[in-house]
């Protein structure tokens, strides 16, 4: 496994093409190795870059306190077969970093999150000039995030194809996070019921367009409602939870065909997100 650790030893070019990069913060888990997974089946070499990125943090979040775990996380990505590990230094990659304004900036994770996804893609976007990848892999789990990559992608006009990963989930259903680590074993097994909510939304979705046909038939915005307040009295505090067309983030209209569900809540204080989509073409 190649380790790199700066801009002047990634100048040589030493990760062999064609290689997908995966853009990480470290404290690794299963749900990062199933991007490792993903690069190799679409036959890309994986690299990982692991960089705590202070840029997407507010003032009032945890930088300082989110865990890092570099010795461990090159112990897992030697034993999966990574090709290459890129842990640039902060000062390098922050020295006349373009600023980048992202997409969606008053949607979900946006809303209370201001400047998050510009310090995302700021990053990513300085990540893509410097190591040059094939390809990239991006997860679900974040789908705001994932759609916000495309459209840097596509604006900077890079050549760079686009992997994406479904959402990796532990045994009860909680989708797999660094910040879960913040979690008891038995916090996690409540925190599981997020999933549960949403597979039941999506399932009484499903069952109302089968009976309606057109989804602006379906009273979404009471469906909503009903369920933030059965989420609330579960313990949880709700940050979002959005029933939108998946590809523009917008209300549902009668030609969306695929349906976001996406929530973000605090469960012990600790931010939890997922989602899930529904295609309705199977139901029409």
């Amino acid at each position: 496994m190649i380790v790199v650790k700066s801009l002047e030893e990634l100048s040589n070019n030493p990760f062999t093409s064609p290689f997908a990069l995966v853009p990480t913060m470290g404290n690794l888990h299963e749900g990062h190795i199933n991007l490792l997974e993903i690069a190799r089946e679409k036959n890309f070499l994986p690299v990982v870059s692991i960089f705590v990125n202070p840029l997407q943090f507010g003032p009032n979040e945890d930088l300082d306190k989110y865990p890092r775990t570099l010795d461990n996380d090159l112990e897992i990505l030697e034993k999966n077969n990574c090709h290459g590990v890129f842990i640039p230094q902060e000062n390098e990659i922050l020295k006349n970093i373009e600023p980048l304004e992202a997409p969606f900036a008053d949607k979900l994770c946006a809303k209370s999150r201001p400047g998050h996804f510009n310090g995302v893609i700021s990053i990513v976007n300085k990540l893509f000039q410097v190591t040059n990848p094939q390809a990239c892999v991006f997860g679900m789990k974040d789908f705001q995030q994932q759609l916000i990559i495309r459209h840097l992608i596509k604006t900077k006009q890079y050549e760079i194809q686009f992997l994406s990963a479904p959402v990796v989930r532990d045994t009860n259903g909680l989708a797999l996070s660094s910040r879960n680590n913040y979690l008891t074993s038995k916090e996690r097994t409540e925190a599981s019921k997020v999933f549960k909510f949403l597979s039941e939304i999506q399932e009484e979705i499903k069952l109302s367009f089968k009976k309606q046909k057109k989804i602006l038939l379906i009273d979404l915005d009471t469906i909503k409602d009903n369920y933030v307040q059965i989420i609330e009295n579960k313990g949880f505090k709700i940050d979002y939870l959005e029933i939108l067309d998946s590809k523009t983030l917008e209300i549902c209209q009668n030609n969306s065909t695929k349906i976001l569900i996406a929530i973000a809540v605090f469960y012990k204080q600790v931010r939890l997100i997922d989602n899930l989509v529904l295609d309705l073409s199977s139901f029409s």
